[in-house]
């Protein structure tokens, strides 16, 4: 499979008042061209962080890339000012919180302008005028009308669709979606995933996006990569997890979803907490938490198991799948 973004061994660490904390441990994976992989899991797993090394963000001076390599088309991203250089041109990313990733005091249209501004030395009314059709191409109603208005004059979802226009200003190859529908209603979530994956069709685009719901992803990604304290514990096509997840806590985060037409159907959530980044248990990090934990777990950290005989299949970090796969069904 061809590869647009490859993410190797990746660590990435941050110094804290009480040690340093690896936020990102390890983790591997790719994105091929026109392709949508999910990153998923619990607050804290290390998925923002991942996305921050790829756009080359991760705040300074306490977080740093200690370890791995990230390359985009051939490129090798952690060399000083690559990434720089390829933001917003061939690698974008939407934000979770719209409010607090547009500038208040701007108009939303002067601000989606601004990239053609910058990047492109269009003068203020070829900006605008591409301003207007990016908002309408994102679905904001009289965007006409809505190119002068500030941003808290918007709704939640209407924020998140100009940030959207912000992020596609330029024709990315690569758009990374962090948390793209929190604090926004079941409907308006349906809608913005429509909207991104109409326009990842329409532009042939690779989707990285990044979640905590597995709902939100069980109709648009091709693959899923799942994480816990930093590391990568499930992998591969996304009807292949989700239908024969082999890690415990994949099982267990299916087990914790609703099911709308099973409505006396009791969930079962996944008991205790993640783990102290500060202080990870020994072995397996979720270990504490899992029903299938023996001494070989406290004392070996399990490594990605290859799953199929695809390279590019399911692979699953944990010493017990066979008895997860089991007890799945």
């Amino acid at each position: 499979m061809a590869v647009l973004l490859s993410v190797r061994d990746l660590r990435v660490e941050f110094s804290t008042s009480g040690g340093v904390v690896t936020a990102v441990d390890g983790a591997s994976f790719d994105v091929g061209p026109g392709e949508t992989v999910a990153l998923l899991g619990e607050s804290g797993s290390g998925k923002s962080v991942t996305a921050q090394a790829v756009m080359g963000i991760v705040p300074k001076p306490a977080g740093r890339v200690c370890g791995g390599s990230i390359t985009y088309d051939d490129r090798d991203l952690l060399v000083p000012g690559v990434a720089k250089g390829l933001r917003g041109r061939e690698i974008a990313m939407v934000f979770q919180d719209p409010l607090s990733s547009l500038n208040p005091v701007f108009r939303v249209g002067a601000q989606i302008g601004e990239m053609f501004r910058r990047h492109r030395g269009a003068s203020r009314r070829e900006a605008r005028a591409a301003a207007l059709e990016l908002m309408k191409r994102v679905g904001i109603p009289a965007a006409s009308k809505r190119l002068d208005d500030y941003p808290h004059q918007f709704s939640g979802g209407m924020r998140q669709r100009v940030m959207i226009a912000m992020a596609l200003a330029l024709s990315p190859r690569l758009l990374i979606a962090d948390e793209p529908t929190t604090a926004l209603d079941v409907t308006v979530q349906a809608q913005i995933m429509d909207l991104l994956r109409r326009l990842q069709s329409e532009d042939g685009m690779s989707l990285v996006l990044i979640t905590h719901d597995l709902g939100v992803v069980a109709d648009v990604a091709d693959r899923v990569v799942l994480l816990y304290a930093g590391r990568v514990v499930e992998t591969g096509p996304i009807r292949e997890v989700y239908e024969h997840c082999a890690h415990p806590y994949t099982s267990g985060l299916m087990a914790s979803v609703p099911i709308l037409d099973a409505p006396r159907t009791r969930l079962t959530p996944i008991q205790g907490s993640p783990p102290d980044l500060l202080s990870l248990p020994t072995g397996c990090s979720f270990r504490p938490r899992c029903q299938y934990a023996d001494t070989h777990c406290a004392n070996e950290e399990p490594a990605l198991l290859q799953l199929s005989r695809r390279p590019t299949g399911h692979q699953a970090a944990c010493h017990h799948p066979e008895g997860v796969l089991a007890n799945a069904h």
